[in-house]
């Protein structure tokens, strides 16, 4: 049950650091997972920068590389 109230209380803070709550409330929540102490701390900075890496696109998929045929030379 505490790593689900960590848990919970983590991604409150990612989701206020994101921007996403008016900034009283996100300062309240701030304070409110600061009680909580270092599980749900780490849990925030772990969420927190892969909501980064979402953002800049390392989860994206790539194509491969479409390889072609080579064209061979005669002579």
């Amino acid at each position: 049950m505490k790593l689900l109230v960590h848990a919970l209380g983590a991604w409150f803070a990612v989701e206020a650091a994101s921007g996403r709550y008016p900034r009283p409330i996100a300062v309240g929540l701030t304070m409110l997972v600061a009680r909580l102490g270092a599980p749900a701390t780490a849990f925030a900075m772990v969420g927190y920068g892969l909501l980064r890496l979402q953002e800049a696109g390392a989860f994206e998929r790539r194509r491969a590389p479409v390889q072609g045929r080579r064209a061979v030379a005669t002579d």
